[in-house]
């Protein structure tokens, strides 16, 4: 195996935050975030000013952000949470601001390759997973292999319509939509996933049932993935996976679905290892890859 090169800026381009680190002797360090942008020249203007304020002699940079990411043109071919990203060269833009070479991949792929690399899933050959945000994202893993599909789109969960309405699971399943829910019902001012809970905990029913309404439409679309692809393992990622209880109470809803639709199936739901950092050291994976820097990560197999 070659001696991958360090440092690497990595950064993870969310609906809502931008969190970004420092790779370095194999393990993330100076870790920080900054509110979404609204522009791309924004966005650009900050990744800049990160990059220059950390002062360190980076070999790279390694991107993860949402939508269809081609990652051999470099762009994303199809829709994003984050529109001012779509449709032009990402990675030559930012090589050229930020005078060292760049990688990009879907933040959901980002996390199934970190699992499948060092993480939860390094153990079976066939893994999907959900991830919990702003939206719904997820990834699968097939016979140690990322599957990306024709279209760059496996994987992309959260477009799932899930009720007669048109709702989407993003819009269903996510505990910032949740958020808004409470905030809109309970005519209150703005609140997070976490307020909501708070209250919950504080016997507010209105929360309690905002969050069993979420919780049920997650339940549901894993039990769906479960049976649809039956891969050896279900993973849970985003922020709130690493809610104690959160996933457990997931696995027990979705083994109750299979015990009521008469499925013999196991329920493996476990969270993601590296939890809200997975997008970000997935992110350290492809840059190895897309460099040919390891050899590990070249051969694109996880197993």
């Amino acid at each position: 195996m070659t001696v991958k090169p360090e440092p690497l800026l990595v950064i993870d381009i969310g609906g809502t935050t931008v969190k970004y680190g420092v790779w370095s002797q194999q393990k993330l360090t100076r870790k920080d975030r900054f509110a979404t942008p609204a522009t791309w020249s924004d966005l650009l203007t900050a990744i800049v000013r990160v990059k220059a304020a950390l002062n360190l002699p980076f070999v790279g940079v390694a991107v993860s952000l949402p939508g269809s990411v081609d990652t051999a043109a470099g762009k994303i071919s199809g829709t994003s949470a984050v529109d001012y990203l779509n449709g032009f060269p990402i990675v030559t833009t930012l090589e050229s601001a930020l005078k060292v070479p760049v990688s990009i991949q879907n933040d959901a792929n980002c996390a199934a390759l970190a699992e499948a690399w060092q993480g939860n899933a390094q153990d079976v050959s066939d893994a999907a997973l959900l991830v919990i945000g702003t939206g719904i994202g997820g990834a699968l893993i097939m016979d140690g292999q990322l599957v990306s599909g024709r279209q760059n789109f496996t994987g992309e969960f959260g477009y799932q319509v899930m009720n007669e309405r048109g709702e989407t699971l993003s819009e269903l399943g996510s505990p910032v939509h949740m958020a808004r829910r409470y905030q809109q019902l309970a005519k209150s001012g703005p609140v997070t996933a976490r307020n909501v809970y708070q209250a919950a905990d504080n016997g507010d029913r209105l929360a309690q049932r905002c969050i069993e309404d979420m919780l049920n439409w997650l339940s549901r679309a894993a039990f769906n993935l479960l049976v649809g692809l039956n891969p050896e393992r279900l993973l849970i990622g985003g922020g709130i996976s690493e809610r104690p209880g959160f996933v457990t109470e997931i696995q027990r809803r979705v083994q109750l679905l299979m015990g009521r639709h008469g499925a013999p199936l196991t329920a493996d739901v476990r969270p993601c290892r590296f939890h809200n950092d997975a997008n970000l050291v997935g992110a350290v994976f492809q840059f190895y890859s897309d460099h040919q820097h390891d050899s590990e990560a070249a051969a694109i197999s996880m197993i």
